[in-house]
């Protein structure tokens, strides 16, 4: 299937990590990262910013409090609607957020969080993130 936008390039602009210190061994955790996908265009280039996000609140603890962010540049080769684009978008993106995340966790000698895959259709669509809770030990 022919890509209706080409990826020029991509940087990392936030990374932010913080270990909840007092963690006891074998504790069970539900990790339910909020991942958001902003897009800006300016004639044929397109601007992409790509986030994730694991806080922990009273309701759900995490072992860690983790936003990463990162951009992206494409130039749009095909007209398509923005919700095609924003697919196709995150579809050359996610990769390289998911191996930041279990890259920077894996680096914090902790056991690594590989985030789930999406159905980035459905981001598109307006339907948000469906992402099953994941449990981490």
């Amino acid at each position: 299937m022919e890509k209706n936008i080409k990826l020029l390039s991509y940087r990392m602009n936030k990374i932010d990590f913080k270990f909840h210190e007092g963690i006891k061994p074998g504790t069970k955790f539900q990790i339910k990262p909020k991942i958001e996908c902003k897009m800006g265009r300016k004639d044929s280039t397109l601007l992409v910013n790509l986030s994730v996000r694991v806080n922990e609140d009273i309701s759900s603890p995490v072992p860690f409090n983790l936003d990463v962010a990162l951009f992206g540049t494409f130039t749009v080769e095909h007209e398509q609607e923005q919700k095609v684009l924003i697919a196709e978008a995150m579809d050359c993106l996610y990769p390289f957020l998911r191996a930041a995340v279990a890259s920077i966790t894996a680096n914090c000698n902790i056991p690594a969080y590989v985030l789930p895959v999406i159905d980035t259709a459905a981001v598109a669509e307006g339907d948000g993130v469906a992402i099953p809770d994941q449990s981490l030990n």
